[in-house]
């Protein structure tokens, strides 16, 4: 299965990077993404919804920096928009297995 993500424009206000880089967070946000879209259930969420212009994403807070930095906070509320998992959102780690690719 082929998939076409794309993210034409994230705005985000300098407050809410918390201190983060905005290019770390576009490679978690881009790392987080791999791993969701590639995980258990993905293919069969992304078939039932098919073709979108556009999601509505769960907003997400800028506390619980427990769960992880910005981008994979906001991966994981793309994830859940597309119907991919109310899972636990853990960040990639080295060793996981992204687009066949270990990381």
């Amino acid at each position: 299965m082929r998939i076409e993500l794309r993210i034409e424009r994230l705005a985000l206000d300098q407050p809410l990077l918390g201190g983060e880089l905005a290019a770390d967070v576009r490679a978690a946000l881009e790392r987080e993404l791999g791993r969701i879209l590639g995980g258990p259930g993905a293919t069969d969420a992304l078939r039932r919804i098919g073709c979108v212009d556009a999601i509505t994403a769960p907003s997400i807070s800028d506390g619980g920096r427990a769960q992880g930095g910005l981008g994979t906070r906001i991966a994981g509320a793309v994830g859940q928009g597309l119907g991919i998992g109310s899972r636990e959102i853990r960040p990639a780690q080295t060793g996981d297995r992204i687009d066949g690719r270990q990381r």
